[in-house]
């Protein structure tokens, strides 16, 4: 026969928990006598509220791996949108890179351009004044 304190340190849980039981497992009532204001639980009450509490971890254990791989789809499926969205992004870089790099490249043509016209002014510049003195 064991008290409430008892059965709270052999099953690893509380005495709330084991007060919870009695009053929930009615095949549970035979096993429990009381004594001096005392409930006291019978060895085969012992071994129902263990069996109730293993029931009660592997339900709450497939619940919980239930819940861990619902949520894997959904998260493949948000990383290959955001994958895709990216991946489309650094295609429009690419095209405006490529825009960027034929204006450069038409930029660098006026420059020489305007450096050839620039060098031309002088030389007719210098032959005007040659042709002066």
């Amino acid at each position: 026969m064991y008290d409430i304190n008892k059965v709270s340190e052999l099953t690893g849980v509380s005495k709330v928990t084991i007060y919870k039981k009695i009053k929930k497992l009615k095949d549970l009532e035979q096993f429990i006598v009381h004594k001096d204001d005392k409930i006291y639980i019978l060895e085969d009450g012992l071994r129902l509220i263990k069996d109730n509490l293993t029931v009660n971890k592997n339900i709450n254990s497939d619940v919980k791996s239930e819940i861990a791989t619902e949520g894997i789809p959904m998260d493949l499926t948000i990383n290959k949108e955001v994958i895709n969205l990216l991946t489309n992004q650094l295609k429009e870089k690419d095209i405006q890179l490529k825009e960027k790099d034929k204006q450069i490249a038409e930029l660098h043509k006026l420059i020489e351009n305007s450096q050839i016209l620039l060098k031309e002014e002088q030389k007719k510049s210098d032959q005007q004044l040659y042709l002066a003195d």
